[in-house]
């Protein structure tokens, strides 16, 4: 079940890269949009938080179990300091970065698209 949760992430990852790689503005209007709602923050930490323990839970079982221990203590860090930077700072700093990376949107899908993969890969 827990691996599923895993499987999910890396699935989820991937079809982000490749919405990026096609259509970026898609995601990133969807960001901006919705970058004051509690919700994204609260899912932000959230969700970075439990895929990250269960990296570092589930690496043992991985192809590359250092790598997939190094992914998952930067998700559970990346969470601990969005919690700390509280929600007005994260509703800035997603609305700056949402603005800056659009000229780059689809290098960030690629980017997106190999983590994704890697994750699926590792676990497969």
């Amino acid at each position: 079940m827990l691996l599923t949760i895993i499987y999910l992430f890396g699935t989820l990852i991937t079809l982000a890269g490749i919405i990026l790689l096609v259509k970026p503005e898609v995601i990133l209007k969807l960001i901006t949009d919705h970058a004051e709602n509690p919700m994204l923050f609260g899912a932000a930490i959230v969700i970075r938080l439990v895929v990250g323990l269960l990296l570092l839970t589930y690496a043992n079982l991985s192809r590359f179990p250092k790598t997939v221990i190094f992914f998952g203590w930067i998700a559970v860090i990346a969470s601990v300091a969005i919690a700390w930077m509280g929600q007005e700072r994260f509703t800035r700093l997603v609305t700056w970065i949402a603005e800056e990376i659009q000229p780059y949107g689809r290098v960030g899908g690629g980017v997106a698209l190999l983590f994704g993969l890697f994750i699926l890969y590792s676990f497969l």
